[in-house]
């Protein structure tokens, strides 16, 4: 290949009964000079296995899952597969999923199929799951291999992911000299707008902001083990921009990624869900979590950039790290020291 990236790819299926289909997505993955991951490359390690499994997809470009004649082990503390986890995972990580299913389940070989009446219900189910995003159809292990060449090829021309390159080929004496002067140019021009930014003032007069209330659409998740039945609700958490901005600012303080603010962002909403809606949960639910939507985390984002409380980080960083950062503004600093500051007893009236 005359691109010297290489991109790590997840494989995520049953294992026994697809041996030949996982060789066969391997081999065209490893063809294409990219790098193919799953659990069984992995040795054990001190972490969980599920620690473990999202390290790995958190690591990878792109995600591949396989469905065909089986539901796979069931976690039983959760009543779905790790295969079914892992792509859930995936889907709610935004990795590029590439999704392959067998065209003819009722002729595969009974020996590689489920005969429980209830694991078959839980496949028909995930597989239906699956099917509802762009999928592709095989039906033998050949088949499987030249469609996952093609969806691969298709998925990193329309979204090329980070990728690894090798030591050697990342960066020459020379380049990282240019790298470095270039660094120090961009540090100088971020300097400069930072300074000019800084000598505006713009009206923030109109905006929603302090104890005015915003109503954030947001979503709690929860699985009933006796149905074995994964259940949501879409509802709206209302809090003040004060409240929220004193919750973020204080990881702020010396710049955070974009994805932990939103984590924290995240944490802050679920102790505003209203008591009603909590109520929704059955005491007999597991697995509860909650769902901050991206329009929603982008509506609190830029709402804090326009009141000049928050702007993107200009630490600087290594050149393996490729996530965006938050920082606090002058603006924003002495805003949450207000906010986070202890006040004094209002005293009692003279008398």
């Amino acid at each position: 290949m005359a691109d010297e990236k290489r991109y790590q790819v997840f494989v995520s299926s049953t294992y026994t009964d697809l041996a030949d289909e996982r060789a066969a997505v391997i081999q065209a993955i490893l063809r294409m000079d990219h790098l193919p991951a799953g659990m069984e490359m992995f040795p054990s390690a001190d972490e969980s296995q599920w620690e473990l499994i999202e390290q790995v997809i958190d690591q990878s470009d792109y995600y591949v899952v396989v469905v065909a004649g089986r539901y796979g082990s069931i976690i039983d503390a959760e009543g779905i597969s790790y295969t079914e986890k892992e792509y859930d995972y995936a889907v709610d990580s935004g990795i590029p999923v590439l999704g392959f299913v067998h065209k003819n389940p009722g002729q595969i070989a009974a020996e590689h199929t489920d005969l429980d009446k209830e694991a078959q219900d839980l496949l028909d189910k995930f597989r239906e799951k699956v099917k509802s995003r762009p999928v592709n159809f095989f039906e033998s292990p050949a088949e499987l291999g030249g469609l996952v060449v093609t969806s691969l090829m298709q998925a990193i021309k329309k979204k090329p992911g980070v990728g690894w390159v090798r030591g050697d080929k990342a960066m020459t004496v020379e380049t990282e000299k240019e790298f470095l002067d270039l660094r120090k140019e961009l540090e100088k021009a971020r300097k400069a707008q930072a300074e000019a930014e800084s000598s505006l003032v713009e009206d923030t007069s109109k905006l929603a902001q302090g104890d005015d209330l915003t109503v954030v659409p947001y979503r709690i998740k929860w699985w009933v083990p006796s149905e074995r039945k994964r259940y949501y609700r879409d509802i709206d958490v209302s809090i003040t921009w004060d409240t929220l901005f004193a919750a973020l600012g204080a990881i702020l303080v010396d710049e955070a990624s974009v994805q932990q603010t939103r984590k924290r962002c995240d944490n802050e909403l679920s102790h505003h869900i209203d008591a009603e809606d909590l109520e929704s949960v059955p005491e007999q639910a597991t697995d509860v979590e909650t769902v901050l939507f991206n329009e929603s985390w982008e509506t609190i984002e830029f709402q804090l950039r326009a009141l000049g409380l928050i702007d993107t980080g200009v630490k600087k960083r290594g050149v393996q790290d490729t996530n965006k950062y938050l920082r606090l503004t002058e603006k924003g600093l002495r805003h949450l020291a207000i906010l986070r500051a202890i006040k004094r007893p209002e005293s009692s009236p003279a008398e």
